[in-house]
């Protein structure tokens, strides 16, 4: 009863954030609050009902543990500070609670979700990109215009030609090693020419509540790297030193976590699921 309750409001919690994410670009504080104090709540409850408050003493733990990781990710610029909370929030209510086919014996399902969810990121991001590629062709157009004229295209070209030449006398191994380093090049090429088209220059008049800054306003204390939507003061300020500002569209990445929760619970650890 208690399992699925947690799992439940996992679900319709991280779910109703990923979508308004897709809409929006922004996490709302509120719900994953709410799921915080949820996972307390029915933590707390089972607790005092059975006498063993392992499972509230986890949660602080594996919201702890996901915390960092969020911090860590919001500060280096990876994440927005929404997908953290959202990360956290489901930490609290899966802690404890059991998965089969799992390689963790403890917190056998938080720690599946977590190492899942990188997996199924990845996937959502490479399909993400491909359609933005798709409804916008002038990224296409900058790739290959980029390709053509940087020494990258030559240095493809030697290591294709040095992989097929390991083909040639069957050496295998090292054919799919050069392989791969080609294609992290394509793909590292690739997205950096995504993320520049990310960045749109708006007057300041049409900037709007959670618009993510795409520039560094040092006067205001204001960085682009820390992802956060802004806020209604932060935008008065920007106006009375600004006209025009950069802001940035990033991958609505929010959605990912209820789809690598329902990965888990349909499928286990990816790497056993891959098995």
């Amino acid at each position: 009863m208690f399992e699925l309750l947690l799992i439940v409001t996992a679900l319709v919690g991280s779910f109703a954030c990923g979508i308004y994410d897709l809409k929006t670009s922004n996490v709302p504080d509120s719900v994953c609050i709410l799921m915080i104090a949820s996972a307390l709540l029915i933590h707390s409850v089972y607790g005092f009902s059975t006498g063993d408050f392992s499972n509230l003493i986890n949660s602080f733990f594996i919201g702890g543990l996901f915390l960092s990781f969020g911090l860590l990710m919001y500060f280096t610029g990876q994440w927005g500070g929404g997908d953290g909370e959202l990360l956290v929030a489901i930490g609290f209510l899966l802690s404890g609670l059991p998965i089969t086919n799992s390689l963790f014996p403890v917190f056998s399902l938080s720690l599946s979700f977590f190492v899942n969810s990188f997996f199924i990121g990845a996937i959502y991001s490479i399909v993400y990109s491909f359609v933005l590629v798709y409804r916008n062709p002038k990224i296409s157009k900058n790739f290959m215009s980029s390709m053509r004229s940087s020494r990258l295209s030559l240095t493809l070209l030697s290591i294709l030609v040095v992989s097929f030449l390991f083909l040639f006398v069957s050496e295998f191994i090292l054919f799919v090693i050069s392989f791969f380093i080609a294609v992290v090049l394509v793909f590292h090429k690739f997205s950096k020419t995504i993320e520049e088209s990310f960045y749109r220059r708006i007057p300041t008049s049409k900037l709007k509540v959670d618009d993510m800054l795409g520039e560094d306003i040092p006067r205001l204390k204001l960085y682009k790297k820390y992802i956060k939507g802004l806020t209604e003061e932060q935008i008065k300020k920007i106006k009375r030193v600004k006209r025009y500002v950069f802001i940035r569209e990033g991958i609505r990445y929010g959605i990912v976590f209820p789809l690598s929760l329902v990965f888990t619970l349909l499928f286990g650890d990816f790497f056993l699921f891959l098995v």
